[in-house]
């Protein structure tokens, strides 16, 4: 009986194992991953402000899956600071595969809203995210920053 638990024991700990290093394995792959900005689109226009769909796109070169636990970031348009945003999803990466994230992103008319108000109406406007990539691993979290622009 001292010899069957024993072996019980000794498997799930494996089995334990290997499921740590899976996990941690899909969670690194993500540094090898490209991050960019697709596109910032806008939702709607009213009279106190806008919503704007901001959407990364994330291709994963590896042979493992990747996951992405969240990305925090700012967003600038035309080079202005236009505030923090936010996905605070997990989001699995296939080996080979692009995924697009979306994010909603509220501006507050005022400030840097009025000056890009017209540019935002007519679709003329450089956007540029500046952020952090977060992966959560069983030794602790993994920071990638990232930046990207498009027009």
């Amino acid at each position: 009986m001292g010899k069957g638990l024993v072996a019980v024991v000794v498997i799930i700990l494996l089995l334990g194992g290997v499921y740590v290093f899976y996990e941690y394995e899909k969670r690194a792959a993500l540094q090898n991953c490209e991050i960019m900005l697709s596109n910032v689109r806008v939702e709607s226009i009213g009279l106190t402000g806008a919503t704007l769909e901001v959407v990364f796109r994330i291709y994963n070169p590896n042979d493992v899956t990747a996951t992405l636990d969240r990305i925090d970031y700012e967003l600038y348009g035309n080079g202005e600071f236009l505030g923090y945003g936010y996905v605070d999803r997990s989001v699995d990466i296939p080996a080979h595969s692009i995924r697009y994230v979306s994010s909603e992103f509220t501006l507050d008319y005022g400030g840097a809203l009025k000056a890009l108000w017209s540019a935002l109406k007519s679709g003329d406007v450089e956007w540029r995210v500046k952020g952090t990539v977060h992966i959560d691993t069983p030794i602790g979290t993994l920071d990638i920053p990232f930046e990207e622009r498009t027009s």
